[in-house]
């Protein structure tokens, strides 16, 4: 008798707990998952290195639970930052995406060996070595020209100095300054992009005296690239 006035006891208590749970507990519960909040998102890919403007931000609404809570939703914190690192369509803003400058092992390494930055356009398909260029492959810079080191008019020639010979890509950039090796990549994982993988212009790392060739070269004639050997690839 008493083992069944403990039975009918406890499943008393476990009705009364299953209904405080269905009255209480669980409507708190779908309530906070069901509340949603206006963040901000990467309104398309943004490469590392790219300051951050409005263009690059949209509105979306989602649901609260479960937001990290170090999401940023301010404009005036994230506009006119630096991307840290690249930035796919649809993310999210953290802080440790943003910077005021550039983080980049390769600008410090650079900057240690006292070389430079020297952007030069290509001037067609052929001399920018069509899709194939990469950041980290090493090239010589020929200059094909009709002029004579005094400025006076001469038969053509193509001219590879010594000084630019073995040097090393930095990036490759379509017409809209778009890196061509991200381009060519989004386009292989078949996601949705308008870049032009043919390159346009290219980043050279140089020293002083080979960026001061490479600028004359640049206003005395066109500048084809000859491909050397194939670099570490850096993600920009």
């Amino acid at each position: 008798m008493q083992l069944l006035k403990n039975r009918i006891f406890l499943s008393a208590l476990c009705l009364i707990l299953a209904a405080g749970v269905s009255f209480f507990l669980l409507p708190r519960f779908y309530e906070s998952k069901s509340t949603t909040v206006t963040v901000l998102r990467a309104a398309t890919d943004i490469p590392a290195g790219t300051e951050i403007q409005d263009k690059h931000l949209v509105s979306t609404e989602v649901g609260s639970y479960g937001l990290p809570e170090d999401v940023m939703n301010d404009k005036s914190l994230i506009i006119g930052k630096i991307a840290q690192t690249d930035i796919a369509k649809g993310d999210y803003f953290f802080p440790q995406k943003l910077g005021g400058t550039i983080a980049s092992e390769l600008l410090d390494r650079i900057a240690a060996n006292n070389q430079r930055l020297v952007t030069i356009s290509v001037p067609s398909i052929a001399a920018g070595l069509s899709s194939h260029l990469r950041s980290g492959d090493i090239v010589t810079v020929t200059v094909f020209t009709d002029k004579s080191p005094d400025g006076q008019n001469a038969s053509p020639q193509a001219i590879i100095y010594p000084e630019l010979k073995g040097l090393e890509v930095y990036s490759a950039e379509n017409a809209r300054a778009q890196d061509t090796a991200q381009v060519q990549k989004q386009q292989a994982e078949s996601q949705s992009s308008t870049g032009d993988p043919i390159v346009k212009a290219v980043t050279l790392i140089v020293t002083e005296a080979q960026a001061e060739r490479l600028i004359q070269a640049e206003y005395t004639g066109k500048l084809h690239l000859i491909f050397e050997k194939r670099g570490v690839s850096r993600e920009q």
